[in-house]
């Protein structure tokens, strides 16, 4: 029989030394020493090993065992042995690096009887904080918690005052860009931290569970008051298990700056990237928010590090809000000069004093006559006849139809600043939402028409023309959440083709669930084994996943930058909203379609037409938070929906009537409008109510009368010289108010006998047409321009 160990323990001082197996017969099987094979040993197995074995009869539970490896499908670790690697020598490395009298030496030396120190280095992280680390080989020691071979950072931080250092915590990250540390891959999901700060626990307890590396973290005292190798052995156990599985690095939210990191094949992709790059070709990263731009542009320009061609990164946001588009072309030309000079601006230096040690060709005044030509002579100048890459970042932020900002919102902005990058002949990667700047030859905007210089000029980073960054497969994702997932000490073997198929292969979001789901399981697992998520927990947590916090703000994301895009965040919600309607698309609509299908959030047959949701969770969230367009309503939702406005704009008109004649009247004035010449009152009391005991607000109050929608008209209207002058003044004059108000009535037969507020029945034969509608919603328009002006 086949099966996977699940538990193991070696160190069980009431059992002994056992495990368990979860079979393909779907029951579990212990087992002990007396259940191997001769000359195997307990020590030979990991959880997680597949297992061939037989069942001695006639036991249902504790039975004894035949076992042995299911080596062909078995990823072995490779341990090393403890001390130091043949190719250190500790005395010259304590020399070249290590901080005398800080009992680094010393740690290093006890270390090596557990683990195999393999480098020492040093790392400044600004001119005054020296960081010394070393890299290690993970021993059989750990092999509990570390399941992977390979080298993995211990860092020291040592300072005189003992004081605690905000860098602490960032050391780690910046040694894993070291060109020297990427090549030998240490391992991502920990590392081990020796202080001699006093705030040291509680420091690393504060980031404790946060989707990072994992921080064991020990005091120079504890590990060097260690007598022997058991107590030495013991202190680190302990230590790893306190902290190695307990962040969680599945909820990651920055964008990934380590190869090992990368999933699927955006690897691949930045390597396509670097490869156009040397034939002298623009590339576009397209997607939607948190789908992996920024993470597959890093991993580009880690490539372009390595391989030594320079490049400029130019941020859109921090250009975003300059005055003119020639001032970003002057500032690019100035980054890509000092990156040909290998220098940057010294924090002593002003802005015009590095321009001048930077010897330009042009300045900025020579760019405010002719950018295009200053910029394209001086890249070739600077450049010389080498390559050198420009690379752009959300460049939806100045783009003429999208920016937000004055300075982009032309033709001439983007004609101007994209004419002078393409003439450059410096190969452009460019990060946005889609590849619109890519698409039209022609464009149009306000009025404006122009030539796009970017036409066709830019490929796609991935090779599919069905999608910008392509979806996770199910494989991918698995391989994505069972290798975040085991440094947490979790697996989802079971339940991530579900997983994928529910957020549309989208793997920042697949990541954010299973992140939700570690939070709400993680008290139920143990060290000793692997908690496998069920299909059952699956199903239940994607249920609430919906409706949390942490869905919506997922759904939000996703969603933000698609917003500025009208035409196709409008189609999207019409497809949520009525799907019965929109599940097919006309001639018009073809190339949002497109850019929605390559985001990844719907799916398109050509050959039918048919268009589906691929991620359910924003589909129900578009249907939670947003409203049907009154076209798209059927007549039940249309009375619906006018009711809610009416109501809305009878608690508008009585405020208004309220306020003017409490401040620019008198209250006394006011009360008499609603009595008739022989004293009765013109509104229905409720029960119990005496108009004439009553003050001027009361009559506004619903609960105490029934204030019908046309005694609203009459009112105002019989009394335009006081309430008319404030409509007057946005030139709605009383014949277009009252015009307002009946097609506010929506053509409904109990118009003079309704009070808004206190209405929620509908005549039965009230039928409202797209022409009654259309008049509704200009009335209604034309009402909510009135209350914003009075600040109602």
């Amino acid at each position: 029989m086949l099966g996977t160990i699940t538990e193991l323990y070696l160190s069980d001082p009431q059992k002994g030394r056992h495990g368990v197996i979860n079979a393909k017969d779907k029951n579990s099987y212990y087992f002990n020493q007396d259940s191997l094979i001769s000359k195997s040993r307990m020590d030979d197995f990991s959880i997680g090993d597949e297992v061939s074995f037989v069942i001695t009869p006639n036991c249902d539970k504790v039975i004894h065992m035949k076992l042995e490896k299911h080596v062909e499908e078995h990823n072995l670790t490779e341990f090393a042995a403890p001390g130091l690697s043949r190719r250190l020598d500790l005395s010259r490395a304590a020399e070249d690096h290590l901080k005398p009298n800080s009992g680094e030496l010393e740690v290093i030396q006890k270390l090596k009887q557990v683990l195999r120190i393999t480098r020492i280095g040093h790392h400044y992280m600004d001119q005054s904080s020296l960081y010394q680390f070393c890299l290690a080989s993970v021993t059989e020691t750990f092999k509990q918690y570390v399941r992977e071979s390979g080298e993995f950072l211990i860092v020291f931080s040592h300072f005189d005052d003992k004081s605690w250092q905000q860098k602490t915590l960032k050391v780690e990250r910046e040694l894993r860009k070291r060109r020297d540390l990427i090549e030998r891959r240490p391992l991502v999901n920990f590392y081990i931290l020796i202080s001699n700060a006093s705030e040291l626990r509680a420091k690393v307890d504060s980031i404790k569970g946060e989707p990072r590396a994992s921080v064991i973290s020990f005091s120079f005292e504890e590990l060097l008051a260690c007598k022997n190798t058991k107590e030495l052995t013991d202190c680190m156990l302990n230590r790893f298990g306190e902290y190695y599985f307990e962040n969680n690095m599945l909820g990651e939210n920055d964008a990934i700056d380590d190869d090992n990191l990368l999933f699927g094949d955006r690897g691949k992709i930045a390597d396509a990237v670097v490869a156009r790059i040397h034939q002298g070709s623009n590339s576009g990263i397209f997607g939607l928010r948190r789908s992996g731009k920024t993470s597959v542009l890093n991993a580009v320009l880690r490539r372009l590090d390595r391989e030594e061609t320079p490049y400029v990164l130019v941020e859109s946001r921090t250009y975003e809000t300059f005055s003119s588009w020639k001032n970003v072309l002057f500032e690019i030309a100035c980054q890509v000069r000092a990156r040909m000079l290998e220098t940057t601006r010294c924090d002593d230096e002003s802005l015009s004093q590095f321009h001048d040690r930077l010897n330009l060709t042009s300045n900025d005044d020579d760019y405010e006559k002719r950018g295009v030509a200053c910029f394209i002579d001086d890249i070739r100048r600077y450049r010389g006849d080498k390559l050198f890459v420009i690379a752009l970042d959300e460049i939806e932020l100045i783009t003429y139809n999208t920016a937000t900002s004055e300075t982009w919102k032309s033709l001439d902005a983007y004609k101007g600043f994209w004419s002078a990058l393409r003439g450059c002949a410096c190969p452009i990667v460019v990060c946005g939402v889609n590849s619109t700047i890519n698409e039209v030859s022609n464009l149009t905007f306000n009025g404006e028409q122009c030539d796009n210089p970017m036409y066709g000029r830019i490929m796609n980073c991935s090779e599919s023309g069905n999608t910008y960054l392509p979806a996770f497969t199910d494989d991918q994702t698995k391989e994505m959440i069972n290798t975040l997932g085991k440094y947490s000490n979790i697996a989802f073997s079971y339940v991530y083709g579900r997983i994928n198929n529910a957020f549309g292969g989208q793997p920042w979001a697949i990541r954010q669930f299973c992140s939700y789901i570690f939070d709400n399981v993680k008290s139920q697992r143990e060290s000793t084994h692997v908690f496998e998520v069920s299909k059952a927990t699956c199903d239940n947590l994607m249920r609430q996943f919906q409706t949390s916090s942490a869905g919506v703000h997922l759904c939000e994301t996703i969603l933000q930058h698609l917003s500025i895009y009208r035409s196709e965040y409008s189609l999207l919600k019409k497809m949520a909203l009525s799907p019965e309607k929109y599940n097919s698309v006309s001639g018009d609509d073809i190339i949002s379609i497109d850019h929605l299908q390559k985001y990844g959030l719907i799916e398109h047959d050509i050959h039918t037409g048919y268009i589906s949701f691929r991620i359910g969770i924003i589909r129900d969230h578009i249907c939670k938070t947003e409203t049907k367009s009154p076209e798209d309503m059927d007549n039940n939702e249309r009375r619906r929906y006018i009711q809610d406005c009416i109501a809305v704009c009878e608690k508008k008109l009585k405020q208004y009537i309220l306020n003017y004649y409490t401040y620019a009247s008198t209250p006394e004035i006011g009360r008499a409008l609603f009595f008739d010449t022989h004293g009765k009152c013109i509104l229905k009391p409720h029960v119990g109510i005496l108009p004439s005991s009553c003050i001027f607000p009361d009559f506004f109050d619903h609960k105490k009368f029934d204030f019908y929608f046309s005694k609203l008209k009459i009112l105002i209207s019989e009394n335009w010289p006081q309430l008319g002058l404030r409509f007057t003044s946005i030139n709605i004059s009383k014949e277009k108010f009252i015009s307002c108000m009946e097609d506010l009535n929506a053509g409904r037969t109990d118009a003079d006998h309704y009070d808004p507020e206190n209405t929620i029945t509908s005549p039965e034969n009230w039928e409202i047409d797209d022409q009654t509608m259309q008049a509704f919603r200009t009335a209604y328009n034309t009402m909510n321009r009135f209350f914003k002006f009075c600040g109602l």
